[in-house]
């Protein structure tokens, strides 16, 4: 039989632990002063995340690939940071709704930009593909306020859900209820008909795959008559969060969880005959004759009628859009120069890269462009790259803040052809150290109209940064960006060996 020890000898033994290491952290040094605040809620109080130094992220190299080593990652995050620049300065233009959005004077100057830095790179035929742009969403302002301890509190984190219908010039003053997850029986015996409703949700594996989403908790707000909905993404902190168009014909919002907890507070002290009420304010321009554009430039083979590999990145982004997608334009970016300084008659293939405009808007114009120009496009393609959030830090999550950490984060991945093309595909991504999920899946992203059409390759990070106001350059590890961009390098000269036929077969 066991014996069990007195609960007070394991008391006495825990402390007697316990105090030694207690009083070396007090010699030691203060990590508050010393070290990032790794952990944080972050908000306009707070800021952002503080992420270690690039040299301290976790690498791994394996013999045989030293030829990959002149991919640059600080080159590349010098990419991102020109970039992110781009999407600061459209927001210090008095843009409310900012980053690098499509058919504004930010997408154009990215367009200008990337052509530069092909030009640089050594690529050849740079060009514009112009786009006419059907009418486009712009939000030109927005405020929800409520009254908290005798004075009006605007909501900082709240941002309108993309295609979200605007209010009146007046905007609305609307009795709030909040429905907690907005399941089915979160709504039984509520009347939610005329007034504000709040629904919480859970982040899955980024902000814009989430539980209200998943459960239909919008629509069936909306369905029993809500007047407006705010979508509260349960992140510490009180994030900014862009989503995609969300189907509903009501003024609709994501809010960040410090002001959810706000209105949580307001309505939990308010008598039960004293309804709490919000202002709620979203001025929507619907602008025709807007135009954009895709980038375009090659490095050509030896031969003027080589097959070709495809490499695709979007260019727009919510906010600075640091991964999503100035991660991804440096990759492609980096593996054009690669490319350009192996010598001419050495190269078998040509290399094409497509700077395409995006699919941050309605039109999803980027998706539509390349399905309408795939017979063009996808001519003599032997692969399709999709260069789509190439890097990011891992974030954890811990109590009530989130915690940055010194490894990149994991990838979600398809690849669509020959059974030859995946193992050389995964076994490249193993040697770079690329973490990712054991199973394919996850999101296809800007080529997802084509990728079915050619041998593809998908690699993305979607995590839970993903389209808010703290997807800075800061998330983007140099490491990360250099282990990919290397995995793709070495990935697309294997396939170069390797016939149309070894590809899909």
């Amino acid at each position: 039989m066991k014996s069990r020890l007195n609960p007070i000898y394991l008391l006495v033994g825990w402390v007697c632990l316990y105090v030694p290491i207690a009083s070396a952290q007090t010699n030691s040094l203060d990590p508050r002063t010393a070290l990032p605040s790794a952990c944080i809620a972050p908000s306009e109080q707070t800021g952002g995340l503080d992420f270690t130094a690039d040299s301290s992220y976790l690498r791994l190299g394996s013999a045989g690939n030293e030829t990959y080593a002149s991919i640059d990652g600080e080159r590349m995050k010098h990419l991102v940071e020109q970039q992110a620049e781009i999407a600061r300065r459209y927001r210090q233009a008095d843009n409310q709704y900012w980053g690098r959005i499509i058919g504004t004077s930010a997408d154009r100057e990215t367009a200008e930009w990337m052509m530069d830095q092909l030009r640089q790179s050594g690529a050849e035929d740079v060009r514009l593909d112009s786009i006419a742009l059907p009418t486009q969403w712009f939000p030109q302002s927005w405020q929800l306020t409520v009254e908290s301890d005798g004075e009006a509190t605007e909501l900082a984190s709240a941002w309108p859900a993309y295609g979200s219908v605007g209010t009146s010039q007046a905007g609305a003053k609307l009795e709030l209820i909040d429905v907690g997850l907005g399941m089915a029986t979160d709504f039984q015996g509520r009347d939610v008909s005329g007034k504000a409703v709040v629904i919480h949700s859970i982040a899955t594996s980024s902000t814009v795959f989430n539980s209200a989403r998943r459960i239909g908790a919008l629509e069936r707000a909306e369905r029993l008559g809500a007047a407006a909905i705010f979508l509260v993404l349960e992140l510490p902190g009180n994030l900014q969060t862009a989503f995609y168009d969300v189907g509903t014909s009501v003024p609709t919002f994501s809010i960040g969880s410090e002001d959810a907890a706000l209105l949580q507070r307001l309505l939990t002290d308010a008598a039960t005959t004293e309804p709490v009420e919000i202002d709620v304010q979203l001025d929507v321009d619907y602008i025709d004759g807007l135009s954009t554009s895709s980038v375009r430039g090659e490095v050509p083979a030896a031969s003027p009628d080589a097959e070709k590999i495809i490499i695709v990145a979007h260019r727009d982004a919510y906010f600075e859009g640091a991964a999503d997608n100035a991660s991804g334009v440096a990759t492609a970016l980096e593996l054009m120069r690669y490319f350009a300084q192996i010598p001419k008659a050495e190269r078998k293939r040509t290399v094409e890269i497509i700077g395409t405009p995006g699919h941050h808007n309605i039109a999803r114009t980027g998706f539509s462009w390349l399905y309408e120009n795939r017979e063009s496009i996808l001519d003599k393609a032997v692969l399709l790259i999709n260069a789509e959030h190439t890097a990011h830090a891992l974030i954890d999550r811990f109590n009530d803040e989130l915690c940055t950490t010194n490894t990149m984060g994991p990838f979600s991945w398809q690849i669509n052809g020959s059974n030859k093309l995946a193992e050389v595909t995964l076994q490249t991504f193993d040697e770079f150290g690329i973490t990712r999920w054991a199973e394919t899946g996850g999101p296809v992203g800007e080529i997802r109209t084509i990728a079915d059409l050619v041998p593809s390759i998908v690699l993305m990070h979607a995590g839970v940064l993903l389209h808010t106001n703290i997807e800075t350059t800061e998330a983007i590890p140099a490491a990360s960006l250099a282990a990919t961009t290397r995995a793709y390098a070495k990935i697309i000269e294997q396939v170069n060996s390797m016939s149309q036929s070894e590809l899909t077969q």
